[in-house]
């Protein structure tokens, strides 16, 4: 009776499991006939934890949400209005567009056709020991005429007289040159010696809370920068016409690291008639109380050698400045009244 009984038993068991084996069975089917799309060409998956449709017509995954069609390159994500090449300061912001540099009319100074390398704009490193007395280069003047020029001692000194019949040496180059700031609206980077531009800030602000604004055009220029600047002058013009408005190298104010060419941000820039600008008559009345002093006035070509340029001013200080206009003198007259110092 008990082996009938024990017999019975194990049958319901193996009855329920078989049961349950079936149970589970049609239940996986049916989840799995939920997740079909009968139409057999999307199924929904599990990858790596992340829902995705797979598209057989797409063939990659996209996930959900997304439109394949709205899908970008990678390289179109970057910013597509930064030029290439774009020149950046040292804290890596771009630097405002440099304006192209202003040319002459035929009869007066221009500035080059062809922007002249910013490096040979840039200061020249000074030499260590002080400057070394003048080569025969310095001294001969190379107009062709065989006279020997007077050496200059010392390109710092702010009273050297720098005229046809003197030169810098080609190694001066002002150890103490700042930049200009953008404001002042220079073509490109121009330099000036710290002291001269110091009062070059006084004065334009003082003229900006007068209603009148400065550009300044050009200042340093060293003396391979003036060189080739003079040469592509007499290329164009001839050497004589040149030799009216620009000076050979050596010869030249803007080597001293203390000399402005000013400008109104007009057509009279570089030529007479920005004297009659504001920027003109500003400067003519007070530079001097800032230290400026005009170096060619109008008329006086046969004392300097150059013709009028109303917007070419040099520093050469406050006290000396105010003592030149009170003389009425040209201010190449005015320096032979100073102390010069020459090698030679």
């Amino acid at each position: 009776m008990t082996e009938k009984l024990n017999k019975t038993t194990k049958a319901l068991t193996w009855a329920l499991v078989l049961f349950a084996v079936v149970f589970v069975g049609i239940a996986l089917s049916v989840y799995a006939m939920d997740s079909l799309d009968f139409n057999g060409k999307e199924v929904l998956v599990e990858e790596n934890g992340k829902e995705a449709l797979i598209d057989e017509n797409v063939g990659d995954d996209q996930p959900l949400g997304e439109d394949v069609d709205n899908e970008q390159p990678e390289e179109q994500l970057e910013l597509k209005d930064e030029p290439a090449g774009a020149p950046k300061n040292e804290q890596g912001v771009e630097e405002p567009e440099k304006k192209p540099t202003e040319q002459r009319e035929e009869s007066q100074k221009e500035e080059s056709k062809k922007q002249i390398e910013e490096s040979k704009e840039k200061p020249e490193e000074s030499k260590e020991s002080g400057e070394q007395p003048g080569s025969e280069d310095d001294k001969k003047n190379n107009q062709g005429s065989g006279t020997t020029l007077k050496v200059i001692s010392d390109g710092n000194y702010l009273l050297a007289l720098v005229t046809k019949e003197t030169t810098l040496k080609s190694s001066y180059a002002p150890s103490d040159l700042v930049k200009i700031p953008s404001y002042m609206n220079p073509p490109r980077e121009l330099y000036l010696r710290s002291e001269a531009f110091e009062h070059l800030e006084d004065m334009w602000e003082d003229a900006k809370e007068q209603g009148v604004t400065l550009s300044v055009l050009s200042t340093y220029r060293s003396y391979s920068y003036q060189a080739q600047l003079f040469a592509e002058y007499a290329a164009k013009h001839g050497e004589q016409a040149a030799n009216r408005f620009s000076a050979r190298a050596g010869q030249s104010e803007h080597q001293l690291g203390t000399t402005i060419d000013f400008g109104s941000g007009t057509s009279a820039d570089w030529t007479d008639a920005f004297a009659n600008t504001k920027q003109g008559k500003w400067l003519r009345e007070n530079a001097h109380l800032y230290g400026f002093a005009m170096s060619y006035p109008e008329g006086k070509e046969s004392i300097t050698g150059y013709i009028y340029e109303p917007w070419h001013f040099r520093y050469i200080g406050v006290s000396a400045a105010k003592e030149w206009k009170k003389s009425g003198l040209v201010l190449c007259e005015f320096l032979k009244t100073k102390p010069q110092y020459y090698d030679n």
